[in-house]
């Protein structure tokens, strides 16, 4: 049990709560939740903040207590209020000194995760969030969609030969931390309800001198179901990442492009990223010079930008497709249709950085 209200119990390591943000999760949440109850580290206990499922997670979720050991409960909201509100309300009823965030679809690998993760976290006072190798699929469960925007996104990846990074930002998606930072920055922001809030809090951490471990040997792994396993979900969900990223531009500016060599990992994602809308922008350009008369060159260059976009998402995506797809014709069919949907995201992305610059400019929720 968890002792004390600091939550440390005297002559033990410190208590750790792990909050699990849940909405209509109920295909992945329990092996979630068994992962964590085969954890060996104690103090432990469970946070699970309903946000307002209507697929009968609750249920699955009160069943798994009831039938478990470890400390946990089951905290509802009657409506849907967003994930920050969920991530606050879930680290303030804490009773532990450090917290794990750790996502519905995720699942922690090994008994020791936790153990490993403390460590990492208290070795090193600058060390502010242990963050783990989440780019690791449910490989068998990944439809084409899902596949296909973990690569773009270069959510999946190899690890580093270091096994171990200093990143710019993390997602919350499975880290650990302290409550005390937590309670200093004053939780996640509420104005961006659907993404945007892990950066946030990330930044904020980096700008007060802490520092974001990436540790990938604490190895979890990533269920996609629903809306995250089809195309039209994902452009969703590339939309909403562009309104927040133009939210944490408005916020930080230059910060958010500051000590990308420190990992490659995150270097590649932020470049990408950065790159979007700096294409969209010249294909915008050429498009509208293209209807001027006299001005064909301007067709010209915007087909020549088409194409050698495209053929850099292929090149990029091969390798990863050929190493994660059985047959070599389907690795070559999905490459080809990926790097198809990484010039659709060329333009959903921008859009969404540009509806969240007119939504932050009059002070509207990203």
């Amino acid at each position: 049990m968890i002792a004390g209200p600091s939550g440390t119990a005297a002559g033990s390591l410190p208590a750790v709560s792990v909050v699990v943000p849940a909405y209509n999760g109920a295909p992945t949440i329990l092996r979630t939740l068994e992962s964590v109850a085969a954890q060996e580290y104690t103090p432990l206990e469970l946070i699970v903040v309903d946000d307002g499922s209507t697929d009968g997670l609750p249920g699955i979720v009160e069943q798994f207590l009831a039938g478990r050991s470890i400390p946990g409960r089951l905290l509802r909201h009657p409506a849907n209020r967003g994930l920050s509100r969920t991530l606050n309300e879930g680290w303030r009823a804490a009773g532990g000194d450090l917290v794990l965030i750790l996502h519905q679809d995720i699942e922690l690998l090994g008994s020791d995760w936790v153990s490993r993760a403390v460590e990492g976290l208290l070795e090193r006072e600058d060390v502010q969030v242990v963050t783990c190798h989440y780019g690791i699929p449910a490989r068998e469960e990944l439809t084409f969609a899902s596949r296909s925007f973990g690569f773009l996104r270069r959510q999946f990846h190899e690890a580093p030969a270091t096994g171990r990074d200093f990143v710019t930002f993390t997602e919350f998606k499975c880290d650990l931390l302290r409550k005390a930072t937590l309670e200093r920055l004053g939780g996640f922001p509420t104005n961006f309800r659907l993404a945007g809030e892990d950066v946030v809090v990330a930044y904020r951490i980096r700008g007060g001198g802490g520092r974001i471990l990436k540790a990938y040997d604490l190895k979890v792994v990533q269920r996609f179901e629903g809306t995250a396993g089809s195309v039209r979900g994902n452009l969703w969900k590339e939309y909403r990442f562009g309104m927040a990223f133009a939210g944490v531009l408005v916020a930080f500016r230059g910060f958010a492009f500051r000590d990308l060599d420190a990992s490659a990992y995150t270097r590649a994602r932020s470049l990408h990223r950065a790159s979007q809308p700096i294409v969209a922008l010249i294909g915008l350009v050429l498009i509208i010079l293209a209807i001027a008369p006299g001005w064909v060159w301007a067709l010209v260059a915007f087909i020549a930008l088409v194409i050698v976009r495209y053929a850099s998402y292929v090149r990029r995506l091969w390798p990863d497709f050929r190493r994660s797809v059985p047959t070599r014709g389907r690795a070559v069919a999905e490459t080809l249709g990926a790097g198809g949907l990484g010039l659709i995201t060329d333009v959903v992305y921008p859009g969404g950085v540009v509806i969240g610059l007119i939504r932050s400019a009059i002070g509207a929720p990203l």
